[in-house]
């Protein structure tokens, strides 16, 4: 299972996948305990990876990030 996370530190968004406990975020190079961070959307399908990481990069910049935009 995949899912999409924001980097606590940086708010750099980013793609995981759920099996590991820990990520490097790419940009500020924070290690992210994934227990400790929310994840913002979850897919079984890689494949959709690319939109979600999409959507909730413009919901990290408009400001609404678990809010449903809909």
């Amino acid at each position: 299972m995949y899912g999409i996370i924001c980097c606590p530190k940086c708010r750099f968004v980013t793609g995981i996948d759920l099996q590991f406990k820990s990520k490097k975020c790419i940009k500020c190079n924070y290690n992210i305990n994934l227990k400790k961070v929310r994840i913002i959307f979850k897919t079984e399908d890689n494949n959709e990876l690319g939109d979600l990481i999409k959507d909730a990069k413009k919901r990290v910049e408009s400001g609404n990030l678990f809010v449903n935009s809909q």
